[in-house]
């Protein structure tokens, strides 16, 4: 059997392939923005992939943003996506003569961190992308866990009945107040509210965004970085809430909003800790950044596809 195999990663904005060697080792990447219609979803995934293939690649796996069913390969419904019911595994396997093998983003994102990242040493692991949106994913005695099939989509917790509406069609669900898309709000507020402050001067005429104001905080602004406070407020509220269910062992923190790094995992862990219940009575509950960066879920994908072969 070759030793290659390929990760494709559908994330809320870009879509990123590796190909994987069996030690590990990431021999080639790309990533590119993701497809936005239900036509593109099939087709430009295959396109990337064939872009990629140099190699003996034996399998390839595929881990996408929403509601994915795992057993067949189908990923059922996402709210950053048009189309329903698109299967992944016979379109890939029909295109490329591969077998295919399809799971969510996060949870293929918690794979990879938990073999070789920032939760190895860890059974009991919950992985947080927080980049557009939310994405969960949970490592449950080392293996990831399913429930029935949509175990992880922790972003669309509500935390707040009355809270802004969601991209998933509800009201007030925890990624509303803490996620890139969140982020970027705060950005165009706050330079509406302070245009010569170093935010707006960042974005320098652009529409500002959440990179934009991440980048003022960490160059020590004092109104960015209240702003991740309050974001910092909102995470560990939602994490609190995940560890009394769960009590994982570790929180791995990934997805382009990471970046910011202690100046939102700090506030993070503080917020936490002031509403767990017993937090006083439990072992420490570690918050964490990811090590794999944005190639995190697409290792995660070519990890899984090796697996299942």
């Amino acid at each position: 059997m070759a030793e290659l195999t390929m990760g494709i990663d559908l994330g809320g904005t870009k879509m990123a392939a590796v190909v994987l060697s069996k030690d590990n080792e990431v021999l080639s990447a790309s990533t590119v923005p993701r497809p936005r219609t239900a036509d593109a979803m099939l087709e430009e995934p295959i396109e990337l992939a064939r872009s990629l293939i140099s190699g003996p690649v034996s399998a390839v796996g595929i881990g996408a943003a929403g509601l994915v069913r795992s057993a067949d390969g189908v990923m059922v419904w996402g709210p950053n996506v048009e189309g329903e019911e698109v299967s992944f595994k016979a379109h890939f396997e029909a295109s490329l003569g591969l077998p295919a093998f399809v799971d969510n983003d996060a949870t293929l994102a918690g794979l990879a961190e938990t073999r070789i990242g920032a939760a190895v040493g860890f059974r009991h692991v919950l992985m947080m992308t927080l980049g557009t949106g939310i994405g969960g994913g949970w490592m449950i005695d080392g293996s990831p866990y399913h429930g029935r099939g949509f175990a992880g989509e922790i972003g669309h917790m509500i935390v707040d009945v009355g809270g802004p509406a969601c991209t998933c069609g509800q009201n007030g669900c925890w990624e509303t107040f803490c996620s890139g898309r969140r982020l970027d709000q705060m950005a165009r507020d706050l330079v509406a509210a302070q245009s010569g402050g170093l935010t707006a001067k960042l974005a320098d005429g652009a529409t500002p965004t959440g990179r934009h104001l991440v980048d003022a905080a960490l160059e020590g602004d004092g109104d960015a970085i209240a702003r991740l406070h309050e974001m910092a407020s909102w995470m560990g509220l939602g994490i609190a809430n995940l560890v009394a269910a769960f009590d994982p062992e570790i929180v791995v923190v990934g997805g382009g909003v990471s970046r910011a790094g202690d100046l939102l995992l700090v506030p993070a862990r503080h917020a936490m800790v002031s509403v767990l219940e017993g937090a006083a009575h439990r072992p420490e509950t570690p918050i964490v950044c990811a090590e794999l960066g944005e190639q995190a879920g697409a290792i995660g994908a070519a990890m899984f596809a090796r697996e299942s072969m």
